[in-house]
């Protein structure tokens, strides 16, 4: 077969009078000018597709080339169903990876001259960001360097520091954002945002923090100074365990002096402070801190913090009792798509102290990438920590999501064994908890290429026995499958020993690495999700898969004894652990529960919570960061399950009573939606433990953009996660709700304009100002812009605290009363020298 290979490959060489030199490769991949064009996001579909897009791809070169010597590789995410250009063939090779080369048909490229090449795929994309970037061109027969096409290659604006994507054309047509007919999205501009948007009403920080305590008092009116520092005293607390907290005072200016105000905290046994709770007095002689642990010091110290203005160094004077509402507040980051560097990872972690988050799930191997150093598996990070572009993956994974042909972007990478040491000692010190995830038995692609190369390179040196210790496949199973993701190859095979052998060596890998740190590991999140319907032509499978009534239910009862055998709690993602026997399971089981609300996500929650296992609330509706914050082309993020998440909706959740929102929200094609939980109802005494915010990667390439799509939204996750303020509405079983439901009275809703209020006061005046000290790169508001009866120019941002610019014909600056609507061309939001980006005034958007 080899010698076969070879024999068609020197036979293409011979007859290929259009061959390609390494200086021509190069030359056409400087010159060729890319441009996609989505032309249609609800097109008709070619025959047997049910829901499609139609986009156009544009090649120009500056000069003639007559080669048929070349092919270019481009992620799209969906597949590519059809191609009406007879000069060029588009295939899909796995993934969201496809192949587009010339046809026997192709005239060669005419200096100037365009080639057009329509298409069709499947299913729907909408977003600019769901558009990868960084084509690669390559000749036929791989015998030369292949190249990024420069067009093909995003900058960053640099005013506004976001990216820009210089080969895809404009979006500007309502058939660009809606998907269907029955879709209603709006497009979110500046004339929407001002008819929709609340107007902030206070004009400075109220005396308040974020997270809301549960209850603050402002016991006298004079301010106490902090200028000169604090003197502390410590009574049964550790400084180890408050340590992180009195860093961050320092870095605002408030240094420990022996002349400094009295900072006197306490560790207390009184039945009255449960666990993270604390009380907070500030009066003119002291400030007096007690709590149950020193968590609750901790936290109590942040909310001193959050107090303080920054500018004169003062506090209110104040008695708190504080104590959360959920034990469980975290935050997922997926560093698996998408690498996020060790110093993203240990910076989210002091934020999210700095809000009471306590709870960091870290996502760290999927398809596109392994980022955990496993002693004695060096394959796993060598190769599967890298995409580039090599089709015979012995180097790297192959180049999906845009990923381009450069190993060291900062796309690829991995956590060595003293990073995650590292981060698991900061975390710590920051009293969060690192909660692994691996994810298998689906989303297993890296692990199971690279322990392919693995065995390729024990095979070649005559150790069989070693080589099939983890090997991943089984070269005799002939199953078809497709992920989600678009895979035919990504899914562990749940009936081989060697499947299990590997997993146990990763696993206690994992918890060496914690006992390194000496940060015990509690729980491990083994995925579960997504599992493709592999293993049907399995030989391994013949007997399992009529003994077992569901095989990936099978995997995560064994999984789960292997982890809990290990004195470790099991974690999953709800849609798996949905076919387990609950009787096999532990008693103690974490599900992050992931429905959508608009899809009877709230039966599931109340189905696990029922199982008395402990539910984190993880409705991609509201609490996945990776969507946009506005229905518009320009912002960031997926569409599947929502078009929008914005501050403000964060803070509108309720997730004690997840059907409720049927009442006041939309699906995601803007249209209501009815949620009954008439027969999914919540038995007495139970309820979930947690919530949980997400951060998936696969349109997030950078640091910056994950900073972007995570702040300010990651503060209205701890306002939430922390409090349960008294306008939410409580549950009672057996209700429906829908638009024409009323459960939520207007005076509960008027309680939450007002809070709402005082929220985005302290994150517009305190908080925003705070993270921007610390060079977070947050996302500037949009601005809201209308015209008054007289033909003025009214503006605002729903966050206040930003000074608003206007373009007109002389550029940008800043705005005035007396601007006339009739001669603003944009306008945008502005903080120091920052500057968020510009929305025409004349959202004009063509259908």
């Amino acid at each position: 077969m080899y010698k076969y290979v070879l024999g068609l490959l020197a036979c293409a060489i011979s007859v290929n009078v259009f061959a390609m030199n390494q200086p021509q490769l190069d030359s056409m991949a400087k010159d060729l000018k890319v441009i996609y064009t989505l032309l249609d996001a609800n097109s008709a579909c070619p025959a047997k597709v049910q829901q499609c897009y139609l986009s156009e791809l544009s090649l120009t070169l500056p000069y003639d080339l007559n080669s048929h010597n070349w092919a270019i590789y481009f992620s799209q995410l969906m597949p590519i169903v059809h191609s009406s250009n007879s000069e060029f063939e588009i295939t899909h090779i796995n993934g969201d990876l496809h192949r587009l080369s010339p046809s026997k048909m192709f005239s060669g490229f005419a200096g100037g001259d365009a080639h057009r090449i329509r298409f069709y795929t499947q299913d729907s994309q909408i977003t600019r960001s769901e558009f990868m970037p960084n084509y690669i061109l390559a000749d036929s027969e791989g015998l030369l360097s292949a190249k990024v096409i420069a067009s093909t290659i995003p900058t960053v604006d640099p005013e506004t520091g976001l990216e820009v994507q210089p080969y895809l054309a404009p979006f500007n047509t309502m058939s660009q954002l809606r998907i269907h007919e029955r879709d209603k999205t709006p497009w979110m501009g500046t004339k929407y945002l001002f008819e929709n948007a609340l107007r902030p009403v206070l004009t400075e920080a109220p005396i308040d923090i974020i997270p809301k305590p549960k209850t603050l008092i402002l016991s006298s009116e004079p301010v106490v100074s902090i200028q000169n520092g604090i003197k502390l005293s410590l009574v049964n607390i550790k400084r180890e365990g408050i340590s992180q907290a009195l860093f961050r005072l320092s870095t605002l200016g408030i240094h420990e002096q022996e002349q400094g105000f009295n900072v006197n905290i306490k560790r207390t046994t009184t039945a009255t402070l449960a666990e993270q709770a604390y009380t907070l007095k500030i009066s003119a002689q002291a400030v007096n801190i007690e709590a149950a642990t020193e968590q609750g010091a901790f936290y109590a110290l942040q909310s001193l913090i959050g107090l303080l203005n920054i500018e004169t160094h003062t506090l209110p004077q104040v008695d708190i009792t504080d104590a959360p509402h959920y034990m469980f507040r975290g935050l997922h980051i997926d560093s698996a798509r998408n690498f996020r560097s060790k110093q993203f990872i240990l910076e989210t972690i002091t934020h999210m102290a700095s809000y009471k988050l306590n709870r960091l799930h870290l996502h760290l191997a999927d398809d596109e990438g392994w980022r955990l150093e496993i002693a004695g598996l060096p394959e796993l990070t060598e190769v599967g920590s890298t995409r580039c572009f090599d089709l015979s993956e012995q180097r790297c994974l192959l180049p999906q999501l845009g990923a381009g042909n450069a190993p060291d972007a900062s796309i690829n990478g991995f956590y060595s064994r003293q990073d995650y040491i590292d981060i698991l000692q900061h975390a710590k010190r920051h009293h969060v908890e690192v909660i692994p995830s691996l994810d298998m038995p689906g989303h297993s692609r890296a692990a199971i290429v690279s322990m392919e190369a693995r065995f390729e390179r024990l095979m070649a040196q005559n150790l069989e026995r070693d080589a099939l210790k983890y090997r991943l496949v089984e070269p005799q199973d002939l199953s078809r499958y497709r992920s989600i993701q678009h895979y035919s190859d990504n899914t562990l095979n749940v009936c081989l020993e060697q499947t299990y052998q590997f997993i146990d060596k990763v696993l206690t890998e994992v918890q060496t690495l914690h006992e390194a740190a000496e940060v015990p590991l509690k729980i491990y999140h083994i995925g579960a999700d997504e599992t493709a319907g592999a293993w049907l032509n399995s030989p391994a499978c013949s007997v399992l898969k009529y003994s077992e009534p569901s095989l990936n239910g099978y995997f995560i009862e064994r999984i789960s004894k292997i982890v809990t055998d290990k004195g470790v709690e099991v974690a999953g993602w709800s849609d798996g652990l949905d076919d387990v026997r609950v009787k096999n399971m532990p008693h103690v089981v974490q599900s992050n529960v992931w429905g959508t609300l608009a899809h009877g996500g709230h039966q599931v929650a109340h189905r696990h919570i029922n199982r008395n296992w402990n539910v984190i609330v993880s409705n991609p509706d509201v609490t996945y960061f990776d969507f946009p914050y506005e229905s518009h082309p320009m912002e960031r993020g997926n569409h599947w399950a929502t078009r929008a998440v914005n501050t403000r909706k964060v803070f509108e959740f309720m997730p004690d009573n997840l059907p409720a929102h049927a009442e006041l929200w939309h699906n995601n094609y803007a249209r209501s939606y009815i949620a009954d939980d008439t027969s999914s109802r919540l038995e007495k005494g139970v309820s979930a433990k947690g919530i949980q915010g997400h951060l998936w990667s696969e349109m997030i390439r950078t640091d910056e953009q994950a900073e972007y799509m995570l702040y300010p939204r990651l503060l209205a996750l701890a306002e939430r996660a922390w409090h349960k303020p008294d306008w939410a509405l409580r549950y009672k079983e057996s209700r429906s709700f829908d638009k024409n439901t009323t459960f939520m009275t207007k005076g509960a809703l008027q309680a939450r304009e007002k809070d709402w209020q005082r929220f985005i006061a302290l994150v517009g005046f305190k908080e925003i100002p705070k993270l921007a000290s610390q060079g977070v790169f947050y996302r500037l508001p949009s601005v809201a812009a209308g015209k008054s009866e007289s033909g003025q120019l009214m503006v605002f941002t729903e966050i206040p605290g930003f000074d608003i610019e206007v373009k007109t014909l002389n550029g940008w600056q800043a705005v005035s009363p007396k601007m006339l609507h009739s001669t603003a061309l944009a306008v945008r939001a502005k903080l120091g020298r920052r500057v968020g980006r510009a929305l025409p005034v004349s959202d004009h958007v063509l259908e």
